[in-house]
């Protein structure tokens, strides 16, 4: 008898535990965005024959504050079900050539950075900083509007290169390079080179009220790298690019002298 109750207790226990197993799984399911692993090209023909608006998360493997938003905005049940209804949704590794392309077509200068694109394919949100669930809602459900979302008939059996009469001549596409040329860009990005630092932050805000301001005075190359105090995540704003230590030591002299800003050469 002894037996027979213990058998039941695990029966029932192991029946509980495969329900509790079968609802997280239906929560998992229910709050996970279905991110399409398509070239941008595909998610805005999708887009545009479902009437929907398409959602472009671009990211990198290094930017923690990517991770960070992926563990929580991303993770929020309103979040997801925005996107799934009314979003197709594309991540964009900037590390890979095919990301590397889109960075660049879309001027993509630090992470994290989401655009949102109506079903014509016309821009209508760039968004440069980390955002908490309830400011990306917000932004989701005004852009989810009758306007941004028309569906558009595509006749694919006519391309521009055939109306035209110039199906076999190669365009050449500003926006697209050889793997040859990725490679070379990466071995560059490898060598050393000096960047001067204008400020650290630990609000992503504060870095990128900085990132602004500097864009709109200088020409140089602009950059936000992460880096870590004890458990603190750090945001280092970089401007220029220099080949010697004095190019970048003479840049901060005038920085201090001509702009107020203190900066040290990293």
């Amino acid at each position: 008898m002894k037996n027979i109750r213990t058998n039941l207790k695990q029966a029932l226990y192991a029946s509980l535990l495969m329900v509790l197993g079968f609802n997280t799984a239906i929560a998992s399911t229910t709050n996970s965005i279905k991110f399409m692993d398509v070239k941008v090209e595909e998610a805005l023909a999708k887009a545009s024959a479902e009437g929907k608006l398409v959602f472009m998360d671009f990211y990198a493997s290094w930017c923690t504050p990517c991770k960070w938003m992926e563990k929580t905005t991303f993770a929020d049940k309103r979040i997801s079900s925005a996107l799934n209804e009314n979003f197709i949704s594309v991540k964009v590794n900037i590390d890979n050539v095919e990301g590397f392309q889109m960075k660049n077509k879309y001027e993509v200068n630090y992470l994290p950075t989401i655009l949102i694109l109506n079903s014509k394919g016309k821009m209508v949100e760039r968004i440069e900083q980390t955002m908490i669930a309830d400011d990306l809602i917000g932004i989701l459900d005004i852009h989810n509007s009758p306007e941004n979302k028309v569906i558009i008939k595509h006749d694919f059996n006519q391309s521009p290169k055939r109306i035209n009469g110039t199906e076999d001549a190669e365009e050449e596409d500003p926006w697209t390079i050889s793997r040859d040329d990725y490679r070379r860009y990466q071995e560059k990005e490898q060598k050393r080179n000096y960047r001067v630092q204008t400020g650290v932050y630990t609000d992503y805000t504060d870095a990128h009220e900085q990132v602004l301001y500097l864009r709109n005075t200088f020409i140089e190359p602009i950059m936000v790298m992460n880096d870590f105090k004890g458990d603190k995540v750090l945001f280092k704003v970089m401007l220029g690019q220099f080949k010697t230590s004095s190019e970048a030591q003479s840049f901060c002299k005038i920085l201090k002298s001509n702009f107020k800003i203190d900066a040290i050469v990293n």
